[in-house]
């Protein structure tokens, strides 16, 4: 079970009663929270308390991250819920059945919350859209569950309730960089390349994180800037090889008529997904331009 759990208990009950820049600074660490960088979140923490040295929610918040970034440290929530310290021991003995009927029995917050995200990983968005309702309906408070619904609302390709759920979670958390992505990825999926585009700015701008290039660089192939958009997937691939980033430099390869290495891209897009249809029917045609038509090399 993933540490950053402990930290989502504390992170809303939290009653910041401070200026609007610390306010800032506890949404900021708490986005880290959400996505396990402590450390960063820590450093958001200690600004905190460097402007405000009495500020109690910031101490406390302090001392939950040390506590949760500390290997031998024991977690809040299986020591206060029974059926989340058995849901953890069957999954440590690897029994699946055993770790989501425990969690099934709590009938609480954090079960439900926990049941979403074991669904979301597996890819049982049904089940992780259902789990994050309840968690939802127990504590509407609680932002994070909005943040696993919209992941979820994406995996099934809903992207209109994804987008609402996004706003939702963007309304109580502005500076969420991970949001705006995921947001960014929505809008481009509902062929809003505009409001894609300004909401994958922000993200940037909050944290000039890697994985966001990838967006990015699908938005202005969107916008038909292949250009601009190739150069920034070609500085991805240097970090992430998958076959979205290559299926992507191979369309702007294709798009810009650099056939050669259009072909190129796509055979490595296919290699690393032989899932993706599309693929195969582009690269037939890449392979038409370049006059292969040899009917043994085509991938059906």
């Amino acid at each position: 079970m993933k540490k950053l759990v402990s930290l989502f208990l504390i992170l809303p009950c939290l009653s910041v009663s401070a200026s609007e820049l610390t306010e800032d600074y506890f949404d900021i660490a708490s986005d880290y929270c959400t996505c396990g960088k402590y450390r960063q979140a820590l450093e958001y923490v200690e600004k905190i308390i460097a402007a405000e040295p009495s500020n109690t929610d910031a101490l406390e918040l302090k001392n939950t991250i040390l506590r949760v970034i500390n290997p031998y440290s024991k977690s809040y929530l299986t020591r206060t819920y029974p059926n989340i310290k058995k849901s953890v021991d069957y999954k440590n003995e690897g029994n699946r059945s055993g770790e989501i009927s425990s969690l099934t029995s709590g009938n609480n917050y954090w079960s439900y919350f926990l049941l979403g995200r074991i669904y979301s990983e597996n890819g049982d968005y049904t089940n992780a859209i259902s789990s994050y309702k309840k968690a939802i309906e127990t504590n509407p408070e609680n932002s994070q569950p909005y943040l696993g619904l919209a992941e979820a609302y994406i995996g099934i390709s809903d992207y209109n309730n994804a987008l609402t759920a996004l706003n939702t979670y963007l309304g109580k958390n502005p500076n969420s960089d991970i949001a705006y992505a995921l947001r960014a990825e929505t809008y481009l999926n509902l062929n809003d390349v505009n409001n894609a585009e300004n909401d994958i700015e922000k993200a940037v701008k909050i944290d000039e994180n890697i994985a966001y290039l990838l967006t990015k660089g699908k938005i202005l192939y969107k916008k038909g800037d292949y250009n601009s958009a190739i150069e920034i997937l070609n500085k991805l691939s240097r970090n992430v090889q998958t076959s979205e980033v290559y299926k992507y430099i191979g369309l702007c390869d294709y798009a810009l008529n650099d056939y050669a290495n259009a072909l190129i891209n796509l055979d490595k897009a296919i290699i690393l997904s032989d899932d993706d249809k599309d693929l195969a029917v582009i690269y037939n045609k890449v392979k038409g331009k370049l006059g292969e038509n040899e009917k043994g090399n085509d991938i059906r």
